[in-house]
């Protein structure tokens, strides 16, 4: 369970990369572009789409939201896979990884740091 959605809800993410001191950067999955994020050009150019025919854990087509990055501590989510709150679902092929790196380390969005950590 994400505090960080409003309300609180389960929500699948992609793990983008991880700091020297083992905090986990991640982007969410969303169903929908929500009005805020399509009022903004600059979030909305960071919304990758994402096909369900190509990944069987999702429901709907869908985009990574890479507009804004979320951490977590490596040793909070060990705790949630091992607890079951958490699960993997699956993996982002290479191609699809590979834009997502991509468009994150040329945006605007990042701190060169950010992009040093976490997009290599």
């Amino acid at each position: 369970m994400f505090e960080t959605t409003t309300p609180p809800k389960p929500k699948f993410f992609v793990i983008i990369g991880e700091s020297e001191t083992h905090v986990i950067g991640y982007f969410f999955i969303n169903s929908n572009i929500n009005n805020y994020v399509q009022r903004r050009k600059d979030f909305y150019d960071m919304q990758m789409p994402i096909k369900r025919n190509k990944y069987s854990f999702l429901k709907y087509d869908s985009f990574i939201g890479a507009h804004e990055l979320n951490m977590i501590d490596k040793s909070l989510l060990a705790e949630e896979l091992a607890s079951g709150e958490t699960s993997i679902k699956g993996c982002l092929n290479i191609e699809d990884m590979d834009r997502l790196l991509e468009a994150a380390k040329a945006s605007d969005l990042f701190s060169p740091y950010e992009k040093d950590t976490y997009f290599r």
